[in-house]
């Protein structure tokens, strides 16, 4: 009886002086940090991305910042890339480490075997050198290699991941583009593309980075600094709508939205205020499942009432609240809608205005007062496909401006609803004549 109330004491008294550490696990601690995720493609010139990045590190003069090139199939190239960018951008060569943790060596590099590096992740030299920084930014490649590196056999943490941990909590910024932005969430998507997630789903097998651009999705488990729900990439140019919708739905959570970040695009997210803004060139895509239904009788995918919002730079979301926030320089579409085009409106291809679909649901959708839905066609060879119907709500609006000077027009969306239906389209060749 003595030695179980001495063991319980012992417990309590542990448990006491390490926070609960059993009931809280590095995840789940409050994050003082902030995020910068690149869609990928971010282009040298991308000033604000840059600036942005620099400042939520400390400022040119004192940003500390550490490059994790694991993901690349050229390491060091693409490392010393982006410390040449920091530098351009004002940041002390002294101040940028370039961390050596990587799987695939680059032959050109002929003075380094980038290889060696797989294991480094565990080693405390390596953690020492990441736990001084107050930015750590992670460079493109392949995200299933960053998970290599940075969580051991069993799953859990190297001593280099709970080194970034500590960095982010403690107010650091982590960063990252393609790859590394995919590595953001818990649910990491690796692989597959929209028509693959629609007609089959999930597998289990991903063999190289070609497996990212087509066939059904591909996941793995996450670095999780992205709390707040699933993040996918290169979202406007690989049009990975379909398979974010997908991913949500079957493996996200009701009551979190998915984003999709557009190419040389930055979401930003500050967990302290729980707000996303938006800087580069594109936008942000949000998906909301949280009314969608899946028809359980249909033999294949079949989906009603995902919720869509696309926001960009001057836009901002409050994840707590679920509130959006329009540039003020932009001005509202409904009841003033700029075009009067009767329907049906369709998209089939690549010859069709408004490729993508961000340009679809804004010009030929909500500033179009002439129609009340547009239609999409997705389809394989076989004509084995999905009509997407993207339709008005009560919530629906457009936030319309001519930004930076220009004539290009901005354009952010509110709540447009879609509905995923399956088809079978047959293609029939005129007789041709002899």
């Amino acid at each position: 009886m003595r030695k179980r109330i001495a063991w319980t004491l012992i417990v309590v008294l542990v448990l006491t002086m390490t926070g609960s550490v059993w009931a809280q696990s590095p995840t789940e601690y409050d994050i003082k940090g902030s995020l910068v995720i690149v869609g990928g493609a971010m282009e040298s010139t991308s000033e604000g991305i840059y600036n942005k990045f620099i400042e939520l590190a400390g400022g040119k003069d004192e940003a500390k910042i550490a490059i994790i090139p694991a993901a690349s199939g050229s390491p060091s190239k693409y490392a010393n890339e982006f410390k040449k960018d920091l530098m351009a951008y004002g940041v002390k060569e002294s101040h940028i480490e370039i961390i050596p943790i990587a799987v695939k060596d680059e032959k050109k590099t002929a003075d380094v075997d980038e290889s060696t590096w797989a294991g480094n992740g565990s080693k405390p030299e390596i953690a020492s050198q990441i736990e001084k920084c107050t930015g750590v930014w992670f460079v493109g490649g392949d995200q299933t290699r960053i998970t290599q590196t940075l969580f051991k056999e069993d799953g859990s943490n190297t001593l280099a991941l709970d080194a970034i941990w500590d960095v982010y909590k403690e107010g650091g910024v982590i960063g990252g583009t393609s790859a590394g932005a995919a590595i953001m969430s818990d649910i990491m998507i690796a692989g597959g593309n929209s028509l693959g997630a629609l007609v089959n789903g999930f597998t289990t097998e991903y063999t190289s980075m070609n497996d990212q651009e087509q066939g059904p999705v591909y996941l793995q488990k996450g670095l999780g600094f992205f709390k707040h729900g699933i993040v996918d990439q290169h979202f406007d140019r690989k049009a990975r709508l379909g398979r974010l919708i997908v991913t949500a739905l079957e493996k996200g959570k009701k009551d979190e939205l998915a984003y999709g970040v557009d190419e040389n695009t930055a979401m930003i997210v500050n967990n302290e205020t729980k707000m996303i803004e938006v800087v580069g060139a594109g936008g942000v895509t949000l998906v909301d499942i949280s009314k969608a239904t899946k028809d359980l009788k249909s033999k294949r995918t079949s989906i009603k009432d995902i919720v869509i919002s696309y926001i960009e730079q001057g836009d901002t979301f409050n994840i707590s609240t679920k509130e959006f926030v329009f540039n003020p320089d932009k001005v509202d579409t409904a009841g003033y809608e700029y075009y009067e085009v009767n329907g049906p409106i369709l998209n089939t291809g690549v010859m069709s205005a408004n490729g993508y679909w961000k340009q679809f649901i804004a010009f030929d959708l909500v500033d179009n007062g002439a129609v009340k839905e547009v239609k999409s066609y997705l389809f394989d060879d076989k004509g084995l496909g999905f009509e997407l119907i993207f339709r008005k709500t009560e919530e629906s609006n457009g936030y319309w401006a001519y930004l930076n000077g220009g004539t290009k027009d901005y354009y952010s969306v509110l709540k447009v609803a879609l509905d995923i239906e399956p088809i079978q389209v047959e293609i029939k060749y005129d007789d041709k004549k002899k």
